[in-house]
């Protein structure tokens, strides 16, 4: 009987361990991770994050992404953001999925709160976070909250909105479409001084292809397309251009524009 319950002590105890020699030293890894984004220090991402990362990225649309994209969405959040704080944070250990005992990796969920640099409008969310460990380092995560709302929630009020319209030959669509995906297209106006972001489609009724940009201001919008047209040495509009109902004047961009409302 005494060697009986023994046994079944000894089950017990294993059955309810979650700890695992590595989940400590693992945690203080993910709380530098959670501290780069506090005091806005990416350098301090970059220590304990691997080269080798795969990412679960928190944008819409983003899926897995590696640690060159994974460092470019933490230099946007620490470039513009501040006052960051992660709120009761609970920490948990990480399980194997399929022995469903604790392998080292790490869980927290939380409460994100910070501020907008550019408008001064404050954030706050919930989310989750996973980060597994290879040599002393992060080499897989996820992030799991809502990024796109949140960027929305702290957005200006009042949006420089440009449009922009050309009017495509018959024929002709397939060649811009490739130009405007080319690195010197719209990711180049993308990441130009001022834009935040911008879209883009094509009307095949109207042979019409529209471009919406959202700028910092029109002043730097107007920057923009004084480079576009003049100093941007691929010539990208000029072989636009080439490509369009009347040439140069099947290209108009709508600037200036008052009176924006988001519903």
């Amino acid at each position: 009987m005494k060697k009986l319950l023994i046994i079944v002590c000894a089950i017990v105890l294993y059955g309810c361990d979650t700890s695992h020699k590595d989940y400590e030293a693992n945690k203080k890894i993910a709380q530098k991770w959670v501290q780069a984004f506090e005091t806005s220090n990416i350098d301090l991402w970059k220590e304990v994050v691997s080269q080798d990362l795969l990412d679960q990225a928190p944008m819409y649309g983003m899926g897995q992404v590696n640690y060159d994209v994974s460092l470019q969405v933490g230099e946007f959040y620490t470039n513009n953001y501040k006052n960051v704080k992660f709120k009761n944070p609970t920490w948990l250990p990480g399980i194997d999925t399929v022995t469903l005992k604790p392998d080292g990796s790490v869980r927290v969920y939380g409460n994100w709160t910070g501020e907008s640099i550019s408008t001064g409008r404050k954030f706050s969310l919930d989310s989750y976070h996973y980060f597994t460990f290879k040599d002393g380092k992060i080499v897989s995560s996820g992030e799991f909250f809502d990024a796109t709302g949140m960027i929305n929630a702290v957005g200006p009020v009042q949006r420089n909105v440009v449009v922009a319209t050309l009017k495509i030959k018959k024929g002709n669509y397939e060649k811009v479409q490739e130009m405007m995906d080319l690195e010197e297209g719209l990711k180049t106006t993308r990441n130009y001084d001022g834009c935040t972001h911008l879209e883009a489609f094509f009307n095949e009724e109207s042979g019409t292809y529209f471009i919406i940009e959202y700028w910092e201001s029109f002043d730097k919008y107007q920057a923009y397309l004084d480079w576009r047209l003049n100093d941007d040495p691929s010539k990208l509009a000029e072989r636009v251009t080439a490509l369009l109902v009347g040439g140069q004047n099947g290209l108009t961009p709508y600037t200036n524009n008052v009176g924006y409302n988001f519903y």
